[in-house]
This record gives C-alpha cells, sequence and structure tokens, in this order.
C-alpha cells in the first residue's frame, strides 16, 4: 500500500506502523500527530470506497462516530471560560423547560460527564427521528431520569450530543454544528463538522462495518458484565451513516465528519491556549468518576466533562493526564498535556474491537519519542 504524507523522520517507526495496517483490515485511513504544536506526523493511505476505486485524500472526512463527542466538550469547555456556562449551574438555568420530572437540579457538570440518567429515549425512537432535533430535545426534556443524577455515571452514547447540543443552542442561538464551525473549528481552519453542507458530501469516506471486512476480524474476549440496556436505535454503518440526511443532520454525540488533521489541531489547540485558558483546561479534565463503574457499559471508566481520561477502556499512551474520546469501529482522537502531544487516527473500516489499530499507532510513537 503506498502512504502519502509527512513525517518526521524520528518517528519513522509510527510510518511503518501505519502502512503495516493495511496487511490486516485497513482500506483507507489518516493518522495526524503533533507535538507542541508543531506536525510531526500527516499521514494517509488507502480508499474511500470498498471497491478501492476511490483514493483517500488529506481532505477527506469520515464519520467518527463518538470521538465527536470530545470536540463538542471542548466547545462547552470554550463557553464555560467565555461566561456562558457554569459547570455548577443547573441546566434548567439555560434550558428551562429540562426542569420537567424532578430534574431541574441537575447540573451542566452531571449532564456533560454522563450522571444525568438519560441514557436514550423513552419510548423508543427510529434513526429517522435523529434528523428531528425539537422532537428529541422535547422528549428528552420531558423525561424522567432512570436514576438520581449524580449518584451514578452511565454513558448516553446518542443523547449526550442533543442534551448539551440543546444548552449550547440556548446560549449562543446557535445549533452545535453551526457553534462549532464558527468558534472552535472555523478559527482552527480544522476539519471536524456536525452537520455537513451539501458541498462537502463528495468529500466523504464511505464507511464498511465490521461485517465486510476483508480478513475474518480477530477479537478479545468480551469479561465486562452487561450494563444498563439502551434503547437507541440501531445506525447501521452504511444504510444509515452514509445517508445524505444522516451527514446532514446534527447528531452531535456520533456523527462528526472529519480529518485526522482537523481533529488532532483541535486538541492541539486545547493545550496551547487557542480556544481557552490553561485554569479552564485543568477543570474540563479533573476526574468525576474515581473508579466508578458506568452502569450502561459495565466498566470503569475514567470521565471528566465530557472527556474521557486515560484508561484500559479507552487508550491514549502512558500519560496518565492524556484526555480525549474514541468512536465506534475504530476513530480516536486526543490530547497529552504531559508530553505536547495532538493524535488523532481515523478510517472507514470499522472493528468490534475499536482500540485495535490505534494501539498499535499510539505505543509506535511514544517508543520514538
Amino acid at each position: 500500500m503506498k502512504i502519502q504524507g509527512y513525517y518526521d523522520p524520528r518517528f519513522e517507526a509510527v510510518a511503518k506502523e501505519f502502512r503495516a495496517l493495511w496487511q490486516d483490515i485497513e482500506i483507507g485511513a489518516a493518522l495526524h500527530i503533533t507535538l507542541d504544536g508543531e506536525r510531526v506526523v500527516d499521514l494517509w493511505g488507502g480508499f474511500q470506497d470498498p471497491n478501492n476505486l476511490k483514493p483517500w485524500r488529506p481532505e477527506t472526512l469520515v464519520n467518527v462516530y463518538s470521538t465527536t463527542k470530545g470536540i463538542l466538550a471542548l466547545a462547552v469547555a470554550q463557553l464555560v471560560d467565555r461566561g456562558l456556562l457554569d459547570y455548577n449551574r443547573p441546566v434548567s438555568h439555560y434550558w428551562p423547560e429540562f426542569g420537567a420530572e424532578q430534574k431541574f437540579d441537575i447540573t451542566l457538570d452531571q449532564l456533560v460527564s454522563h450522571q444525568a440518567g438519560l441514557i436514550d429515549c423513552r419510548p423508543a425512537i427510529k434513526v429517522t427521528d435523529l434528523y428531528n432535533w425539537q422532537k428529541i430535545t422535547t422528549k428528552l426534556a420531558a423525561q424522567r431520569p432512570l436514576w438520581r443524577p449524580g449518584t451514578a455515571f452511565g454513558y448516553h452514547a446518542i443523547t449526550w450530543g442533543y442534551l448539551v447540543g440543546e444548552v449550547i443552542r440556548r446560549v449562543t442561538g446557535e445549533s452545535p454544528g453551526g457553534y462549532l464551525r464558527q468558534q472552535v473549528s472555523g478559527p482552527l481552519k480544522a476539519d471536524v463538522f456536525v452537520g455537513l453542507e451539501k458541498s462537502d458530501l463528495i468529500r466523504c469516506a464511505t464507511l464498511i462495518g465490521p461485517n465486510r471486512a476483508r480478513k475474518p476480524l480477530a477479537t478479545k474476549e468480551l469479561t465486562n458484565r452487561a450494563g444498563l440496556k439502551s434503547s437507541d436505535p440501531v445506525i447501521t454503518p452504511y444504510k444509515d451513516a452514509c445517508s445524505e440526511a444522516f451527514r446532514r443532520a446534527e447528531i452531535p454525540a456520533t456523527n462528526g465528519h472529519a480529518s485526522a488533521k482537523g481533529l488532532a489541531r483541535c486538541y492541539a489547540a486545547a493545550l496551547d491556549g487557542s480556544i481557552f485558558n490553561a485554569e479552564i483546561l485543568t477543570v474540563s479534565t479533573t476526574e468525576l468518576t474515581q473508579g466508578q463503574e458506568d452502569l450502561v457499559l459495565g466498566k470503569p471508566i475514567r470521565r471528566a466533562r465530557g472527556l474521557i481520561l486515560n484508561c484500559d477502556a479507552c487508550y491514549f499512551g502512558p500519560s496518565h493526564r492524556a484526555f480525549g474520546h474514541s468512536g465506534t469501529g475504530g476513530s480516536i482522537a486526543f490530547a497529552d498535556p504531559e508530553n505536547g502531544v495532538g493524535f488523532a487516527y481515523v478510517m472507514n473500516q470499522l472493528h468490534v474491537d475499536g482500540s485495535v489499530r490505534s494501539r498499535r499507532l499510539i505505543d509506535s510513537f511514544y517508543q520514538c519519542l
């Protein structure tokens, strides 16, 4: 496989590891790493489609699923920095309707850290309902939590984006995707979008489900116990997530479309003070979970304010202070403040074990430092 781009000679081992992914299941992918704000790895290769007809390009966009959450968490931190939001204030202060059904005292802190008890919409919804912002946010505002908010953590896989996104909309007057374009990714010239313009659709890579991999997938044995069952609709990689309706909608927990360079730029900016100050960085990356088990995922996750902190379930290298988010199938983006690293890997061939490929890339990078 011909790999294109640039890498600092110190990181030749990273380029070799990236190229080696095509000996397994990789179809198309990109990797971007910054060190103290400077580009040290910027690679891409393969194809945007399963038929190997459309080459992956530096401007290629791909749906990164829950990796989107980390970028939206950075936008919330920016709004806290600007005084438009306060992590300690009730969500109902910004969104009065949200106070229904014993939710009046839920704080923004609890909302962004998956403590609100609104893990799904009840009764269950369809994928097409996700395209109707007003319908989903109205349902969530009227819904009763599944547990007493603030007493437990449970992954809000899809609802998190509507909950946090509606707060952003209430205080800025902009949709979450619009705010992201204007105030975060836009000023950084970073290709990270929630809700694509029609003109950007041509840049999108086609997602390929794990069942369509060109080689059988070796998976680790799952030992975590089952958690609370969510009634979220199943979003199929091709039929749903590659449709124009899905790509153009704003589903801020799971339909961010990005390049690896765009994601890495956002995390590098979180470290250098470009989008908020150092004090907010410390606050937004302070651990809240203290070893607690996620009620939905059935395993411990180190959660901060919308960001995941380095842990076994979400591997960001050797630094305990690293923070970011990963997405279904394998995409990942994070920052390591201890070593000044901004890291992002994206691809279109999904894997059932999300970290299989990113761990190889992360380890090869840190071995070069």
